[in-house]
């Protein structure tokens, strides 16, 4: 239970910031950490053996999935750590119920963004746009009749783009989803679920 909410403190600061600024900085995710290790110290003082193994596995397959997206350039660093913290919480059915709500909260929103034209694949954009907002992955940067290509790595592919020095260019995007906002939504939505429905178990838990 402390350690879920701990765990909840850092989702809603890390999916303010994904949504708003597509950044989370590194200290959102102390008091996640913090109710990771009280929730490892609870299950190995209470000799709960199995349930500690199970954690661990969760932590290692889903945090290992997402760490070999991130040096693949597929996903953000905040990404993947959001998923380890995910499977690490203590309920025996997560991250299974997590990831549902996850995947219902990204579904309405991407259709939001793709009714509204945001999210209907690349378009192009003025240089200072882009520079403004934060919620584009550039793909190329288009500038006096050229083209040229950024890298695929999302970790790194913004970076190039204002590193290239051309403010008068434009940029070829595509929207880029506010992952760890949509996890935080989805892990706060799954323990309300837990409160309402379940609380004998969300009290039993660490």
């Amino acid at each position: 239970m402390y350690a879920q909410l701990l765990m909840a403190a850092s989702f809603v600061i890390a999916a303010y910031q994904d949504f708003h600024e597509r950044a989370v900085n590194d200290l959102v995710w102390v008091p996640a950490m913090a109710g990771v290790g009280y929730a490892v110290y609870s299950l190995y003082a209470s000799s709960m053996t199995l349930e500690l193994e199970f954690v661990v596995l969760k932590v290692a397959l889903i945090g290992g999935i997402a760490l070999a997206f991130t040096f693949m350039g597929g996903i953000g660093q905040a990404d993947a750590i959001a998923l380890a913290f995910v499977a690490a919480d203590p309920y025996p059915l997560s991250p299974l119920t997590a990831l549902f709500a996850t995947a219902v909260v990204a579904l309405i929103h991407i259709g939001y963004e793709f009714a509204v034209g945001n999210a209907r694949g690349a378009k192009t954009i003025p240089m200072a746009q882009f520079i403004r907002e934060q919620r584009w992955i550039p793909k190329a940067i288009l500038s006096d009749g050229t083209r040229t290509e950024v890298s695929s790595d999302v970790n790194v592919a913004r970076e190039e783009v204002e590193a290239a020095g051309k403010p008068e260019g434009m940029v070829e995007v595509r929207y880029g989803v506010p992952t760890v906002a949509y996890l935080g939504v989805g892990y706060v939505a799954y323990l309300v679920y837990l409160l309402a429905f379940n609380y004998s178990a969300f009290a039993s838990l660490p």
